[in-house]
């Protein structure tokens, strides 16, 4: 792997959102200009060690640039690093809360009859001897 020129850096750091240290990640990969930028695309980018999310905005910047060489693929490319910068955007779902769980009325000592009822705790230790009492 030979060492970057300084001027292939500098046509490579031209470019929106491209420092030194990627400049040289893209040189060592083969690319010099922005057109071999445009042709390596995302894949290209993401091959040379760049990560997702700075590729599409590299790739975004060079195929919106105005500069000359703009082709159908730059454009293709800029659709592309869109749906890669939405992606990577996007927010995490929160999860659902957990359900509670039901008890059968074996568990609870709940009678047959008083299923599907209110039940009030009792208010003091006469008001649950009362109740004890009517049950039975």
């Amino acid at each position: 792997m030979a060492k970057a020129s300084k001027k292939v850096i500098e046509a490579l750091t031209a470019i929106p959102g491209v420092g030194e240290a990627t400049a040289k990640k893209l040189a060592a990969a083969g690319m010099s200009s922005k057109s071999d930028v445009v042709k390596a695309g995302i894949k290209g980018l993401k091959a040379a060690g760049i990560t997702a999310g700075t590729a599409a905005k590299i790739a975004k910047a060079v195929a919106s640039s105005k500069a000359k060489g703009a082709t159908k693929k730059a454009k293709a490319v800029t659709k592309k690093a869109k749906a890669v910068t939405k992606k990577a955007t996007s927010k995490k779902t929160t999860p659902a809360p957990a359900t509670k769980s039901k008890v059968s009325t074996e568990e609870s000592g709940v009678r047959g009859d008083q299923v599907g009822t209110k039940i009030s705790a009792p208010k003091s230790v006469a008001d649950m001897l009362k109740r004890v009492n009517r049950s039975n």
